[in-house]
């Protein structure tokens, strides 16, 4: 009887800590999303060259770079056809590849008009 008494209480602990663990972990997902929408960089540019798989784009209005390579690998959100010249809106997310011009993943391109 008693080992039976002593292994319950034993499981409620654990499942108690359990319980906790998760609810801890999705707090903090949805703390890290919601810091993620903030820590987009928008700028504006122009491009520069086109490829199938990325923008070389001269940025305008931001004083951390002059180019960048923008990344148009798996991103669907083009409602234009991008051509030498254009001039666009974009916002990416905050990390940046480590490269010359920097290699950078957008949430949103948009043509200026």
């Amino acid at each position: 009887m008693k080992k039976g008494i002593a292994l319950s209480l034993i499981l409620l602990l654990t499942m108690g800590l359990l319980s906790a663990c998760t609810t801890e972990s999705s707090t903090d997902s949805s703390a890290d999303s919601s810091n993620a929408a903030t820590d987009n960089i928008s700028f504006t540019a122009t491009i520069d060259e086109v490829s199938d798989t990325e923008l070389l784009v001269t940025v305008l209005d931001n004083a951390n770079f002059d180019q960048a390579r923008v990344n148009l690998d798996g991103f669907d959100g083009l409602d234009f056809q991008p051509e030498v010249g254009q001039t666009i809106a974009v916002t990416i997310t905050s990390q940046v590849g480590m490269s010359m011009p920097p290699f950078v993943n957008p949430v949103s391109i948009q043509l200026e008009k």
